[in-house]
């Protein structure tokens, strides 16, 4: 198995043979964004429960668990731990969750020192049942170059003990990303990994999913945007 897992599958089909998923990102990413709309779109199918987990190490101004209140009256359980000051925390019940029928999403946010906690499941999340998901927006100041990225993700990776990984293009810049906007950050991010693995679906503002599907035979997953807010563009 290479470091670039799963290449040949889009994200849809993987959603329906993974039963873990850890979304890992830098800032801006959108990885929270992300995690949230897979969530409740595993709820819509109710099969299974769904936890969420919030491992947020860092208090950034956007977060899964401000959702809490609303996922769960939408089949979707969020769970976190508070912070004391700048103390790094566990959040309880993530192995049992994981090892559960349930589907389990991990919010990886905070960078080393997250994907550091996150370590302590290496174990379950190397399985086969389990999928880890790079999540890249080439409109990020982390995500300009190959080296950047390849720096941040084996760094992240290593601090996870986990050796592969997916990629999911989020092309994003918020409400304000219009279709020539979204296919411009897709190429650049093919451009990017090039050579290295091949990208197979992509995330985009529903919105404009309508238009870009006509422009693209990449597989296009439209997100409701739950963290960002129109009056902030």
């Amino acid at each position: 198995m290479g470091l670039f897992y799963e290449a040949d599958k889009t994200f849809k089909q993987l959603l329906d043979i993974k039963k873990n998923f850890v979304f890992i990102g830098e800032a801006g990413s959108g990885k929270s964004e992300t995690a949230l709309n897979i969530a409740l779109k595993l709820a819509e199918r109710g099969e299974r429960a769904v936890d969420l987990f919030d491992l947020d190490q860092t208090k950034p101004l956007y977060r899964s668990r401000d959702l809490q209140q609303e996922f769960e009256s939408r089949g979707v359980k969020i769970y976190y731990q508070d912070q004391y000051l700048d103390a790094p925390v566990m959040v309880g019940g993530v192995r049992a969750s994981l090892v559960s029928d349930n589907f389990t999403l991990l919010d990886i946010g905070g960078g080393h020192q997250a994907a550091k906690y996150a370590g302590v499941y290496a174990d379950l999340l190397s399985m086969e049942n389990s999928l880890p998901v790079y999540v890249i927006n080439p409109y990020r100041p982390w995500s300009k170059d190959v080296d950047s990225i390849d720096a941040t993700m084996k760094h992240i990776l290593g601090s996870m003990r986990i050796d592969h990984i997916y990629i999911l293009a989020n092309p994003n810049l918020g409400y304000a990303t219009t279709s020539d906007e979204f296919i411009k950050g897709l190429r650049i991010t093919e451009e990017l990994f090039a050579g290295y693995t091949y990208i197979k679906s992509a995330c985009l503002h529903r919105d404009i999913y309508e238009e870009a599907k006509e422009r693209t035979e990449k597989e296009l997953i439209p997100l409701e945007l739950f963290l960002s807010h129109s009056w902030a563009q």
